[in-house]
């Protein structure tokens, strides 16, 4: 007799999908650690060396796109074995440069590249495998970033003591390797391969009768809710990104030490990785517009903190509310995108959508730096910011509710 295996295969995609984009995204992250070692080595000026950063966070968002295409046409085992190589010899690429611009094209292109081959189609392929639970899958698959963002930046400062910044390089590709071919040898997005359905179901055969819903690209990215939250994401990703960039100078203006203004921004990758844990499940009984609804408007409220804000306690409650609200967006947007478009299409639609915060990663942080150049001070950035929440926030409450689309 045929048994239930003892724990649904889905988990194992999750497990695997926290796996690689915690290699992935740790390795684009932990660029901070490398920052004075590349300045004395190609004496750069840290802007120079900032712009590496950039670039690869750019071709990161905008290769969703073009990623997410490939996997629904291939499959996300080779598009993401691609990323992996790619990735793998950015690192090594770098790690073997005799000038600067070796280092931007191996890690600014490399690196940002190989980690929107991973992205996409990793956390697309996490969707098909659940419909109740899809939030918390979804929450804990994402995961995978925070605590990649949170470990990887130690981990090589640590390294870095009694280890060359080529080595260090190094050990990041061979890390990836590893975690990358996991990844690849355990991730699916077909449960009916395995003979399963949604949330472990057994698989039934399709009536060939019936037409299958969101097959074609075009449609769903003409549709009201994939316009409504394209709008609302490009819009919020201008005050997403400000705080990585100004939050530690704006303390420092307050005149907190810059031990203590670092630790605040560590807080970010604190509460982002419990939102992307906590709140998807939280989501699936409350219903995964509804949250993202109250998670937008978190952000604009953690932007008054911000604003108001004179000393360490105020800052640390903005830093903590505003990862959390972050964290549980990044987790939420991939799972209710699924709730409208579930089908052949999905990785080209979240890889679409993912676009949207391309701009806002590069406007967001040079706005704020412009107008605090004119006035002064970061008052009217996070008015912007405040402002950008709200707007983003009325978007989605006018999105229909998913079911609705079914």
């Amino acid at each position: 007799m045929n048994r239930p295996a003892p724990v649904f295969y889905g988990w194992y995609v999750v497990a695997a999908t926290f796996v690689v984009l915690f290699g992935g995204f740790g390795a684009v992250y932990s660029f901070g650690a490398f920052v004075l070692p590349l300045g004395t080595e190609f004496a750069v000026g840290r802007a120079g060396i900032a712009g590496v950063f950039s670039s690869a966070v750019f071709i990161l968002f905008l290769t969703g796109a073009f990623s997410g295409m490939l996997a629904d046409r291939i499959g996300p085992r080779p598009v993401i074995t691609i990323g992996v190589i790619a990735i793998c010899c950015g690192l090594a690429g770098a790690a073997m440069a005799r000038e600067f611009a070796h280092v931007l094209l191996c890690y600014g292109v490399g690196v940002g590249l190989g980690v929107g081959f991973v992205y996409v189609p990793a956390i697309s392929a996490v969707q098909p495998w659940f419909d109740r639970r899809r939030g918390l899958a979804s929450g804990i698959a994402v995961t995978g970033i925070g605590v990649g963002t949170l470990v990887m930046p130690i981990v090589a400062g640590q390294l870095l003591g009694f280890m060359s910044w080529r080595e260090v390089f190094c050990v990041l590709a061979a890390v990836m390797l590893v975690l990358g071919a996991i990844a690849v040898l355990v991730i699916e997005s077909d449960p009916a391969a395995r003979g399963l359905a949604v949330d472990g179901g057994i698989a039934v055969s399709r009536d060939p009768s019936v037409p299958r819903v969101n097959e074609h690209l075009r449609p769903m990215l003409r549709s009201r809710p994939f316009i409504l939250f394209y709008c609302a994401s490009a819009i919020l990703s201008v005050p997403v990104f400000i705080p990585f960039v100004h939050l530690v100078a704006s303390a420092e203006d307050l005149g907190i030490a810059r031990t203590q203004a670092v630790a605040i921004l560590g807080l970010i990758g604190l509460g982002s990785t419990a939102g992307r844990f906590i709140v998807g499940g939280f989501a699936d009984r409350l219903g995964r517009r509804r949250a993202l609804i109250g998670m937008l408007g978190g952000i604009g409220v953690a932007y008054i903190a911000w604003l108001t804000a004179t000393g360490v306690a105020m800052l640390s409650v903005f830093a903590f509310v505003f990862g959390v609200c972050y964290g549980a967006y990044v987790a939420l947007s991939p799972a209710l995108l699924a709730d409208y478009f579930s089908g052949p299409k999905l990785s080209s639609v979240i890889g679409m959508q993912y676009t949207a915060a391309g701009l806002g990663s590069v406007l967001g942080p040079v706005f704020a730096g412009y107008l605090f150049d004119v006035t002064g001070r970061y008052t009217l950035a996070l008015l912007v910011g405040i402002a950008c929440s709200v707007v983003a926030c009325a978007l989605v409450a006018c999105m229909p509710e998913p079911v609705r689309i079914r």
